[in-house]
This record gives C-alpha cells, sequence and structure tokens, in this order.
C-alpha cells in the first residue's frame, strides 16, 4: 500500500463521523501519559493482512502512541523455526528502535531450542506464542519447556488468549503456579474464559491481560473483577487499530469508574514497568 492511501486509511479512523469519538479519547487519557500499545504486529499473514515497520510507526504518530510491543504475524514463509519473521521484526525494531520492543515467535511443533538462544543473544524482549495458529495446547510440554526457558532468561511471554481458544485456565494454571517469576500476558484477556481467568491469576501478580480486540462488555467485567495494575492496552494491529481499541478500552474504564491513575496505568505503566 502507498503512502497516500495508508495515510488516508489512518485519516479515516479520527476525521469525518470518527472526530468525536476520537476527541472523546483523547480526553480521556491522562496527561502526561504515554501510550503504550502491548499487541501489535509487523510481516505477513496466511490470511492475506500485513503489515510494515513503517506502516505500524505512522499508525502510532498519528494516535500519539509512543511505544508498541511488536511480533510476527501467521507468516506463509516461516519455515520451520520462524526465523525469517523474526529477523523482519528485528529490522523493524532496528529502524525505530525508540518505537518498537521486539518479541519473537516459535512453533512449538518444530525444533525451537537453536532459534529461541539465537533471539536471546541478539537481545529480543520477549516471545510470542499463538495456540491456535500453531495448533497447540498450553500444557503441551513442548510449550511448557519453552515457558520454563522464557522464565530462566526473564523473558516475558504473549499467548494468545482470545477467538478461537478452548483451554486457557485449567492447562496454564499449573505452570503458572510452579513458575511464580514467569510474566506471562494473556493476548485479548483471556476472554473466552475471562471470570474464571480472572479468578485464577487473581494471586499471580506476574499475569497481565491484555485488551485488543476484546468488546467493551466483557471489558467493562476485567475492569469490575481484576486490579486494574493487572491491565495493560493494546491494538493488535493490523486486526484492530488504534482509535478504536482505545475508544473501547476507555470506554469500558470509564464505565467501570477507573481513576487517571488507574488509566495511565493500563495505558502505560503496568507493561512499561517490565521494559525500564
Amino acid at each position: 500500500m502507498d503512502t497516500k492511501r495508508r495515510e488516508q486509511d489512518i485519516g479515516a479512523l479520527t476525521s469525518g463521523a470518527m472526530v468525536g469519538p476520537w476527541e472523546w479519547v483523547r480526553g480521556k487519557i491522562p496527561a502526561g501519559t504515554r501510550v503504550f500499545d502491548a499487541h501489535a504486529h509487523v510481516g505477513v499473514d496466511v490470511d492475506g493482512r500485513a503489515m510494515t515497520a513503517t506502516g505500524m510507526k505512522a499508525r502510532m504518530e498519528a494516535a500519539d502512541v509512543h511505544g508498541s510491543i511488536i511480533f510476527p504475524l501467521n507468516d506463509p514463509n516461516a519455515r520451520d523455526d520462524y526465523s525469517g519473521p523474526n529477523d523482519v521484526v528485528w529490522a523493524a525494531y532496528e529502524e525505530y528502535p525508540d518505537a518498537f520492543v521486539p518479541f519473537f515467535r516459535l512453533n512449538p511443533h518444530k525444533s525451537y531450542e537453536v532459534e529461541f538462544e539465537r533471539c536471546v543473544e541478539r537481545g529480543f524482549w520477549g516471545l510470542k506464542l499463538h495456540p491456535v495458529s500453531q495448533e497447540f495446547e498450553l500444557d503441551d510440554e513442548r510449550v511448557v519447556r519453552l515457558f520454563e526457558m522464557a522464565a530462566e532468561a526473564d523473558l516475558p511471554v504473549l499467548v494468545h488468549a482470545g477467538f478461537a481458544m478452548r483451554r486457557i485456565v485449567e492447562p496454564l494454571l499449573p505452570t503458572v503456579e510452579r513458575l511464580p517469576d514467569l510474566r506471562l500476558i494473556l493476548g485479548h484477556s483471556a476472554m473466552v474464559e475471562l471470570l474464571a481467568a480472572t479468578r485464577a491469576f487473581e494471586g499471580h501478580p506476574n499475569v497481565l491481560f491484555e485488551t485488543s480486540v476484546v468488546k467493551a462488555q466483557d471489558l467493562y467485567v476485567l475492569f469490575c473483577s481484576l486490579d486494574p495494575a493487572r491491565i495493560c492496552y493494546g491494538s493488535d494491529i493490523p486486526y484492530g487499530d488504534l482509535p478504536s481499541t482505545l475508544h473501547t478500552t476507555l470506554g469500558a474504564a470509564d464505565a467501570a469508574g477507573l481513576s487517571e491513575e488507574d488509566l495511565a496505568g493500563v495505558l502505560s505503566s503496568n507493561i512499561r514497568r517490565w521494559f525500564p
């Protein structure tokens, strides 16, 4: 997509009929908050979606978002070890080091030890796992070993816990209990088991719930059921976008009565504390 078309797409989200909602969003973000997006992709997907580093950075600038975790999509060119898509993410980070926090992606069904070590040595800041796209269960022994390796390396792990998931809490809880230092981000707030997840992981402060493309009603339940310090904002670009996901997150938080301090945490500091 050329630059002009991309700019038009971004502008459509904050102009015309969207002026009012976008102004409301800007007014709700606490002063001085440097918004951080905890869930975004760079690269290409088997479904045809794509996002470049330049396109991601342009969206962030248009929405005044200061940082984003980025990781590969379900890339058709992933090969066995995901090294190619991981290199794309690392190149994006090198191009915009002040904007991006790079996570690498692995397929637990394939040999992953060499790529894990390569990415850790290179300086990646975290790991992304997608049980639906790579067709695995969270209690598979090879997945559990990846969690162990991430905990040993002090790497956060973001796990897809949204659409099409069937088992989240039951297979994941034993690992969380056994590895209290494992830093875990539940993508999409474990929305298919949201209440069960908030109850199961309430006593585990290193488990964060991320808000991308979750319905406002479910986010309202999340904000009413869990300490807001355990929640972080995400967009899921290119599947979501910054203006509408910010609007949904802030609307649910406002309905739940979150304070400005709480909002600043959700939008920034709750996740930024993991990346000093």
